[in-house]
């Protein structure tokens, strides 16, 4: 199989997409337009300011018609991820790895971070949504098999057994009905115990299945050069074939029935998926097949890592933040056991009844900071406002500035900064800090670099803080992450 690594959000010309693929003008038009239906690829205007682009706009997305010239647009890839379609697979990495074409390692723990992700939605993406048509996502269930399998083991069911004198549990109706006591007094005395024990059936079909199935699973991932980068070890557990079975339909009948006779939910899903598996026939390598295991929002996933890093206080009860004398404003529509993030009014709607009274409603939402933190150091504590950007900044003296947040982004950092200045000057805080968080491949100083900051005047005049802009190496923020331990925000440098 063809193996490739293509970088998010990178401009690709359709002959580099041609050569990758390695394939025909006929084959990358097909493909181009399945990934476009997936919302994988996007299509911009082949433009110089394009080419040196490396995020893109909503405003710069194109429609276009793949039979037409070639030389019209750009392609960009919108996903972080493993793709594989028409038997050659694309290695998607994010857009702030530029110094590698061929970053195994970092793909690999980005991979980790996605799998923990969504490991708290307990979903396996059995099927890929591509508008009007509805594929089967075989290598999304192939990994979930895997990973279940080294979690939880081998499928198991278990046979009860009768023996005479065993270490089991003794079996009295049998003792009593099957075997001749000798009496002494009056009183029986039994020398040859029944005794029950349970055992796991080796020979179970399910479990067998289960092990011909993985072992199928892991040749597949290693031929498509998968096995590493899912940092998945391959498992070779039977020589049987799935045809020793029995053929499909007698296979998937066998599996409907045990269905409905299990009540566990972890063999339920693993039933499920080995139906799945079975009943959509084919491999990876297949000319129609189309498998992802990534995402299409990394933002999304770097939002949800600094959150859990940087020790994330939104929605923790305003009385449980640790401080000592906590005060609430007067006049304040909130109170101390409600959440942080309670204390950012939402808007109030004024309209008119028939009889020109006027009434209120309030909006269900408000403005969200992604984050805010309380850093406590030398009897002080900081009021800390995030805001995680998924942006590749370019911010050089001899250089043009692109790549930045917009200015909706900083207004808005602005205006978090102002929903909590009551509560932050009753309370006492020592500083109060705003500050924007992106990703790098760079290492920094602790994995952090002071980028620089931004300000706009006409709300600094508020007596409002500019924004702090840092660059985290994400290899470093993916660590903690994966660890579940936290970082040290004085090392910000805020």
């Amino acid at each position: 199989m063809i193996s490739e690594f293509v970088r998010e959000q990178k401009r690709y010309t359709r002959d580099n997409l041609k050569s990758i693929f390695c394939c025909s003008d006929a084959d990358i038009i097909r493909i181009i337009k399945k990934l476009k239906g997936y919302g994988i690829l996007k299509t911009v205007k082949n433009t110089d300011e394009q080419l040196i682009m490396s995020d893109l706009a909503d405003e710069d997305i194109e429609v276009s018609d793949e039979d037409e010239s070639s030389v019209k647009h750009l392609y960009v890839f919108t996903f972080v991820g493993i793709i594989i379609v028409e038997g050659r697979v694309l290695k998607c990495y994010p857009k702030y790895l530029f110094k590698t074409s061929n970053p195994t390692e970092e793909l690999k723990q980005v991979i980790k971070v996605l799998q923990k992700y969504n490991s708290k939605e307990q979903i396996i993406r059995m099927y890929n949504d591509g508008g009007r048509t509805t594929t089967f996502n075989r290598l999304a269930v192939m990994v979930f098999l895997l990973n279940d399998y080294f979690e939880n083991g081998i499928y198991t069911n278990t046979q009860d057994i009768i023996e005479t004198n065993g270490a089991g549990e003794i079996h009295w109706d049998r003792t009593i009905n099957n075997t001749y006591p000798i009496i002494n007094r009056n009183r029986p005395y039994y020398v040859e115990l029944q005794t029950k024990r349970r055992i796991n059936d080796e020979t179970d079909f399910f479990k067998r299945l289960h092990e011909c199935i993985l072992t199928a699973c892991t040749k597949e991932l290693r031929d498509a050069d998968l096995i590493e980068l899912l940092d998945i070890e391959g498992v070779d557990l039977t020589d049987e074939v799935l045809e020793d079975f029995g053929d499909d339909d007698y296979i998937l009948y066998r599996l409907e029935k045990e269905m409905n006779v299990q009540f566990n939910t972890r063999k339920q899903m693993v039933l499920k998926t080995m139906e799945a598996l079975i009943g959509n026939k084919g491999t990876l390598d297949d000319v129609d097949s189309f498998s992802m295991f990534g995402t299409n929002s990394f933002n999304l996933v770097w939002e949800k890592v600094c959150a859990e890093v940087m020790d994330n206080q939104l929605h923790t009860p305003i009385n449980a933040l640790g401080l000592e004398d906590v005060r609430i404003p007067d006049g304040a529509k909130y109170s101390d056991s409600d959440e942080l993030i309670s204390i950012i009014e939402k808007p109030k709607w004024q309209g008119y009844a028939e009889d020109e009274s006027e009434f209120e409603k309030e909006a269900n939402k408000t403005l969200t900071p992604d984050l805010i933190s309380l850093y406590h150091h030398d009897n002080n504590c900081d009021f800390v406002i995030f805001d995680a950007k998924y942006y590749t900044v370019q911010l050089e003296l001899t250089k043009e500035l692109r790549g930045q947040p917009g200015v909706s982004d900083v207004t808005k950092q602005y205006l978090y900064q102002l929903a909590y200045k009551d509560f932050v000057k009753v309370n006492r805080f020592n500083s109060v800090r705003n500050c924007f968080l992106m990703p790098t491949e760079e290492e920094g100083t602790d994995g952090v670099i002071k980028k620089g900051s931004v300000k706009m005047d006409m709300l600094a005049a508020l007596d409002l803080e500019q924004i702090q802009v840092r660059q985290l190496s994400a290899k470093r923020i993916f660590a903690y992450y994966l660890a579940s331990t936290k970082v040290d925000i004085g090392k910000l440098d805020l």
